[in-house]
């Protein structure tokens, strides 16, 4: 139609009265019902049995015609939040997001995938609501600084597991510029296969960025960022992640399982 340029086969778009919109297809007819009465996020904070998760502002759990999704408003961080807040400018950023979880799909990353988005315009830029399939699942800093938190080989098995993970998205071509315990999410067991031990995945991948083949250089500074953020947890909530977890995440990502 214009406004967004290729998608997979699997998205429809389609402009409304308020801007504009991409979804899966077997989800496009209930994102046109839910923007009827305004905004997606909007319509997913009046649904009756939706969940709340806390974050750069509030999503929402719910459920969308087939899906099971959150939905979230695109908020901005970094210098410019103050100013533009959840503004933004140039081409939505989701549109990166849709392609970033079709390539490290490929690559065998898991991520959520976008299951609708809608950009609405606004006197400077634009807004954005993005929804995106939900993981029944906990974070890294959930498990290990949560309640009962794992040990023994189910502990190792799932620091081997989002080593690899972390491999793969290396070896990909990409980093991850905010690699953390936060956007590490393991499903929970039961829910998705599992026939190599914990099913990984990554979260928050619109802001994944390409480097040059054979830049180890950055791949470092991305573990180095990874690792700043095991080492804030720990000194905020106590020493609860240890060097023999630190041998068991770099045992999976140099195995590449």
């Amino acid at each position: 139609m214009g406004v967004f340029p290729a998608l997979p086969p699997e998205y429809e778009t389609f402009i409304f009265a308020g801007g504009a919109a991409l979804a899966r297809r077997d989800a496009a007819d209930a994102v046109r019902a839910a923007l009827e009465a305004g905004t997606l996020y909007a319509w997913a904070a009046r649904q009756s049995g939706r969940e709340a998760f806390a974050g750069r502002g509030t999503a929402y759990g719910v459920t969308l015609g087939p899906a099971r999704i959150v939905v979230r408003h695109s908020r901005r961080g970094g210098a410019l939040a103050g100013l533009l807040r959840d503004r933004f400018l140039g081409p939505p950023r989701f549109l990166r997001e849709v392609a970033m979880a079709h390539h490290l799909a490929r690559a065998g990353i898991a991520t959520p995938a976008v299951v609708a988005a809608v950009m609405y315009p606004a006197t400077i830029g634009h807004r954005a609501d993005v929804a995106t399939g939900r993981v029944d699942g906990r974070d890294l800093g959930e498990i290990f600084f949560g309640d009962a938190p794992p040990d023994g080989t189910a502990r190792a098995a799932i620091l081997r597991a989002v080593g690899a993970m972390v491999r793969r998205l290396h070896d990909s071509g990409f980093v991850h510029p905010d690699l953390q315990l936060r956007n590490v999410l393991v499903a929970t067991p039961g829910t998705a296969p599992q026939p190599h031990g914990p099913t990984v995945w990554l979260l928050d991948v619109d802001t994944c960025r390409a480097v040059r083949p054979g830049d180890t250089a950055t791949r470092r500074r991305n573990l180095a960022r990874f690792a700043r953020s095991w080492e804030k947890f720990n000194r905020l909530r106590g020493p609860r992640l240890t060097d023999a977890d630190r041998t068991a995440f770099s045992s999976g990502y140099a195995d590449r399982a």
